[in-house]
């Protein structure tokens, strides 16, 4: 199998992490590697010491396809920063795939995301792929893939015709009209609670990220993910010094590689499936869900930790 879409690296100041998964970028060998890198921090001497093991890794190499590299003169930061290399993309391609520095696929993610890419093409009502189940395996034995509201972003690919409405200032969610829409259209409430708290907090600048952005422009579009029903995704930063939001515990450090076979079977059912989403609300956010408060002379769990910050968002 030939691998001829697109593929994005997005890189900043882990070299360790972004040798690995440029080594797995390579080995499936597309026809054309974007690699963006952000520039250091100003006055951060290790960002621009990492940031230029980065840049030289890259310039070094020596591969038969076309490397296409944007390397930053000012720090952009993860909001500014991803965007801006996710834009990059789209303005010189239809479709493409994307990959973090920390993002490590199995081979079989390229494939599937390709597949999806060509497959639904001109399907409005998909914008996103997603090559992570935040489940592991859901319903294997009887699909290959599902379509879901809650679509991670750690390894994904999309079209430029999806990429079009993402606005990085997300001003509809200033509209109050739209905000009671995307309340009535979430099918849970503790899934509205997230999401609205989320959005409040880029807003209001006290979040800095990039991907409410495309989860609100999924949802005023009506717009639903392709999810693996086996994990093709490992995130290697997490609970890293280093990492920008997944510092500490993790729900997600379960994730493991699954093996699947290609291609995959049609699924024909286009509706979300909320209990798939329900559950990676679950699993990622349990305090939504009844969970019990601990007594004060307990120290507080990783899950009550974030309560307390998103409360406070």
């Amino acid at each position: 199998m030939k691998l001829e879409t697109p593929v994005l690296l997005i890189t900043f100041n882990r070299p360790d992490v972004t040798k690995i998964v440029l080594d797995k970028i390579i080995e499936v060998a597309p026809p054309i590697i974007y690699i963006f890198n952000d520039a250091p921090r100003s006055g951060n001497e290790n960002d621009k010491q990492k940031c230029s093991e980065i840049r030289q890794m890259v310039n070094g190499l020596s591969y038969d396809g076309i490397i296409k590299t944007r390397f930053e003169e000012s720090n952009l930061g993860c909001k500014l920063g991803e965007s801006t290399a996710m834009s990059w993309l789209f303005e010189n391609e239809e479709m493409g795939i994307v990959i973090e520095d920390d993002i490590l696929p199995t081979n079989e993610f390229f494939y599937y995301c390709q597949e999806m890419l060509l497959k639904y093409q001109f399907d409005e009502r998909i914008f996103s792929i997603t090559g992570c189940n935040l489940i592991n395996d859901w319903k294997s034995d009887i699909q290959d893939y599902h379509f879901a509201l809650f679509g991670s972003f750690w390894g994904w690919a999309g079209w430029r015709r999806a990429w079009k409405h993402y606005d990085v200032k997300m001003p509809l969610w200033e509209n109050e009209e739209v905000k009671k829409m995307v309340e009535n259209y979430l099918p849970f409430k503790e899934f509205s609670d997230l999401r609205k708290a989320e959005f409040d907090s880029l807003i209001s600048g006290k979040n800095d990220t990039w991907d409410f952005q495309f989860c609100l422009a999924h949802l005023v579009n009506h717009a639903i993910s392709i999810v693996p029903s086996r994990n093709l995704i490992k995130n290697i930063g997490i609970n890293r010094e280093d990492a920008v939001h997944m510092q500490g515990e993790s729900p997600f450090s379960d994730l493991e590689h699954y093996k699947v076979n290609l291609p995959f079977k049609n699924n024909p059912i286009m509706i979300p499936d909320y209990e798939y989403d329900r559950n990676v609300v679950f699993k990622a956010y349990p305090w939504l869900f009844d969970v019990p408060e601990l007594k004060s002379e307990n120290k507080p769990t990783f899950y009550q930790k974030v309560k307390n910050k998103l409360t406070k968002l």
